[in-house]
């Protein structure tokens, strides 16, 4: 029985093949179309590259402001870190800002130090800049600013500002990373 079913399909397989041979010759195996033409692989690529050419500039913008972003967060990070420090070593720790720093291939950057030693410096990415420069920010040995301040960091494509605060009285430093406002 099962012998019968197979030959059965020989046959249909055979009958088929028939059915698409010219007359009189053999089997020609099917011809459809396979793949894609020239003309519709020129047009496909040109559509992919007018679509990345609309998109690219809001592209820089969304990485330029992505940056700033980070250079925010950092910051304020790093605002906590030289309190922590001054609480640490028993000493001041001050906190220095450059819109050109020599050391950072003339980039905005700033600068933790306790008396000639270096701690850290941070150097901006080459689109982040200073929104306004900031004074410069010290913590006694008490973990206390001796003045509190707003630090301003900005996209230089875009113009969005990111803002840093640092309260005077408890030393305090809040960020606006959330939500692009003026602290207060």
């Amino acid at each position: 029985m099962r012998s019968l079913r197979d030959s059965e399909r020989r046959s249909a397989r055979e009958g088929r093949a028939q059915a698409s041979a010219p007359m009189g010759g053999a089997a020609v195996p099917y011809r459809g179309q396979r793949g894609v033409s020239y003309l519709e692989t020129v047009l496909v690529l040109a559509l992919a590259g007018v679509v990345l050419g609309l998109s690219l500039p809001s592209y820089r913008n969304y990485q330029s402001n992505q940056r700033a972003l980070a250079v925010a967060r950092t910051l304020a990070s790093d605002l906590r870190v030289a309190q922590q420090e001054a609480l640490t070593r028993r000493a001041d720790v001050d906190v220095t800002f450059a819109a050109s720093d020599p050391a950072c291939v003339d980039r905005p950057s700033y600068t933790i130090a306790q008396a000639a030693a270096v701690i850290k410096r941070y150097c901006f990415p080459a689109d982040v800049e200073w929104s306004s420069l900031p004074a410069a920010l010290a913590w006694d040995p008490t973990g206390i600013p001796q003045a509190g301040g707003t630090l301003r960091v900005r996209s230089s494509l875009t113009g969005k500002a990111y803002h840093i605060c640092v309260a005077a009285q408890t030393g305090a430093i809040t960020d606006d990373t959330r939500r692009p406002s003026d602290c207060g």
